[in-house]
């Protein structure tokens, strides 16, 4: 496949009306998820300028699922990234409405934190109390798991044939300033191996989130620039959607790695971050 920049793809992309922007190793430089502690990648505030001053209906959508949107959202905000609470999208929101729209209001056994919990109450999506029947189990992301919640979340599902959700199933967390591994997937597969079944994933680059991303900015026919570091998430949820995969080379995908990508994880564009995209997308 030829990687450079062909100037009808850098011009569809340009006037896409629609834009999904990663987190972790795209706008932001971190080592943890969310953008958590990071700083913003070069030219990430002036391409979310652009974008606004554009008119660009944008989501900015990260895997995390720890802590309120409120709470990511606030940090971006905090660093110099334009991003609205109401603009952004966590794989616990995801999550919360995928299980609201299969399950109605659960009830469901949570092992994650506050990111969570706060998305299925926001979703309508009641918490089982003690000694009821629960209708799913869902995994997010924490510092620490209860041995009490981790044993209800395995009887719920082995027991009782309750549905079984995990935030995200990526083992790493890539930020542009290392990595980190993701808790969520590593409690998830946990639980998976002791009741041998598998989890229906929410977050990038699942179905259920490319279904949210979909009816939030509008029909197959309009086009939606998906947007991040790495080929294996971003541009692959952009190939699924039959939306405009733009992978940028500041987190998880190097240059090197471009050549051996399978068909699924192709990006339309390549930049090697925010800064070098914007220019692209300016250059007249």
């Amino acid at each position: 496949m030829n990687w450079h920049n062909e100037p009808e793809m850098t011009r569809r992309v340009a006037e896409a009306a629609g834009w999904v922007l990663d987190v972790d190793g795209c706008i932001v430089r971190t080592a943890k998820a969310g953008g958590a502690g990071g700083v913003p990648i070069e030219g990430a505030a002036e391409l979310l300028d652009w974008l606004h001053a554009t008119g660009k209906q944008i989501v900015v959508c990260t895997n995390a699922s720890q802590r309120p949107v409120s709470h990511y959202a606030t940090h971006l905000r905090d660093i110099g990234l334009k991003v609205a609470d109401a603009d952004m999208i966590t794989a616990a929101t995801a999550a919360a409405g995928h299980i609201r729209a299969v399950h109605g209001e659960g009830p469901v056994v949570v092992l994650g934190e506050d990111g969570l919990f706060e998305a299925l109450a926001d979703a309508g999506v009641r918490i089982a109390a003690l000694g009821e029947t629960p209708a799913a189990v869902v995994v997010g992301a924490a510092d620490t798991y209860a041995s009490r919640d981790i044993n209800a979340a395995c009887l719920a599902i082995a027991d009782h044939g309750a549905a079984f959700y995990l935030t995200v199933d990526t083992p790493w967390f890539h930020g542009g300033a290392g990595r980190s591994v993701s808790s969520s997937t590593a409690v998830g597969r946990a639980v998976q191996g002791i009741t041998g079944v598998e989890p229906i994933v929410c977050g990038k680059p699942s179905t259920a989130l490319a279904g949210v991303l979909r009816a939030r900015l509008g029909e197959p026919e309009r086009d939606i620039v998906i947007m991040g570091d790495m080929a294996s998430i971003e541009v692959r949820m952009a190939r699924e959607m039959g939306a405009l995969g733009v992978l940028v080379l500041s987190g998880g995908t190097a240059a090197e790695d471009l050549p051996d990508l399978p068909e699924t994880d192709r990006p339309h564009l390549v930049a090697e971050n925010a800064a070098a995209l914007l220019r692209a997308l300016t250059t007249k």
